[in-house]
């Protein structure tokens, strides 16, 4: 063998071995059934994209503004965070919605002895004679606001289930995967979750990556389109325990579902793909 030909082969076993690599992919730090449930369909993606990778987790909790900043300078890998503009111009964000838009489903904490005052709401107009609380910098605070809705606006969240427990406001709106826990967790105030109406406005969580690394975008972005097609992103995401135990207890094919815009939306969120939002008329 010629000095040529054996340095030729060189080349190509050590490309042959860079292509198939595992990435190493850095996610945030896991906090609980939420968070998992986005790692696995992650993993879903990458399996259904052929894609070879070792995955660890941060071992703190870092802000939205923190793990930007992580992605951009390459010391995390991709994050998980609402849609978008200001997000989408520094980082390159998979546009699907990873939950389905369910964080736009809201249930309402109330007060236990105060659900004649909800008893026949069935429209927008209906629920105005009402008034929310959130919190005073809350995203949805603003989505409220503009649909025309009254809503006390604190600073303090967690002085919020004491307001609508003391009565100041008559609602408190929350995603229906995380309300049930948050009302048992206070169950030293007289709150319950409200059992006749869903206030629905279209939310997109979506997996960001670093504009540099096209490689993980193309692989997130192909893997979950090709799990979404041949069904098994909806296997994963109803079977879920946070997801299936969620629905159950919403029942929301059972509520009036009242439905309001979403203005901070960016323009480009697939809303038209009816396969990528919610069925909650789907039966687990």
């Amino acid at each position: 063998m010629t000095i040529k030909n054996y340095f030729a082969l060189l080349v190509m076993a050590l490309f042959s071995l860079a292509t198939h690599a595992n990435s190493n992919v850095t996610t945030p730090i896991i906090l609980g059934e939420r968070d998992q449930l986005v790692v696995d369909l992650m993993k879903l993606a990458f399996d259904k994209a052929n894609y070879s990778y070792e995955m660890n987790a941060a071992n703190e909790w870092l802000s939205v503004n923190r793990l930007k900043e992580e992605v951009k300078h390459g010391n995390m890998s991709v994050m998980w965070a609402g849609a978008s503009n200001e997000l989408q111009g520094e980082l390159e964000a998979v546009k699907i919605p990873l939950f389905k838009g369910l964080a736009g489903y809201r249930l309402f904490v109330i007060e236990k002895n105060a659900q004649h005052r909800f008893n026949g709401i069935n429209n927008l107009n209906q629920l105005k004679q009402l008034t929310a609380g959130l919190g005073r910098f809350w995203g949805d605070t603003q989505i409220l606001e503009t649909a025309g809705l009254e809503v006390v606006k604190p600073v303090k969240a967690e002085s919020l289930f004491y307001m609508v427990d003391g009565g100041r406001f008559d609602y408190l709106p929350l995603a229906m995967h995380e309300i049930w826990e948050v009302v048992e967790t206070h169950n030293d105030l007289n709150l319950a979750v409200e059992n006749g109406v869903v206030l629905q406005y279209p939310m997109a969580m979506y997996l960001y990556v670093d504009k540099n690394n096209p490689e993980l975008h193309r692989a997130l972005e192909r893997g979950l389109e090709t799990a979404i097609a041949d069904g098994s992103f909806d296997e994963m995401f109803y079977g879920s325990k946070v997801i299936s135990s969620a629905m159950a207890l919403a029942q929301i094919d059972r509520r009036n579902i009242i439905r309001i815009d979403n203005h901070s939306l960016p323009a480009d969120t697939p809303l038209s793909r009816k396969e990528l939002w919610l069925d909650p008329q789907r039966k687990l």
